[in-house]
């Protein structure tokens, strides 16, 4: 069944297998931004196994705290976001995030091998 929205956008009743969703457990100082055409800016992280800070792509969801940016990869790997909602019911503790230079042995979850 189709519902429609205040401007009469269908919405279609689909429940999704997996839940999409993300959260970033501590979020103070965090945004979450879109980038838009022009000028370059990069990711604040490396991949594992690359010596260079992938660029941000048009169009691509970036978190940023404090001028530090961080594609949504990046963030999920160094523990800033997560698919974990049960931080709502518990007060677990702030990760730990690792310095740039030490993540070079953490394995990418789901890397497609673009930059």
């Amino acid at each position: 069944m189709a519902n429609r929205d205040h401007d009469g956008i269908v919405l279609e009743d689909t429940q999704p297998a997996v839940d999409e969703r993300l959260y970033v457990p501590h979020s103070t100082g965090w945004s979450a931004h879109i980038k838009h055409s022009g000028g370059t800016e990069r990711c604040f992280a490396q991949h594992p196994g690359q010596d260079f800070f992938h660029l941000l792509i048009t169009g691509e969801i970036y978190l940023e705290n404090g001028g530090e940016r961080f594609c949504l990869t990046c963030a999920m790997r160094r523990g800033i976001v997560n698919r974990d909602r049960k931080f709502l019911k518990n007060d677990s503790p702030m990760p730990t995030i690792q310095p740039l230079d030490d993540m070079s042995d953490v394995p990418l979850q789901g890397d497609s091998g673009e930059s």
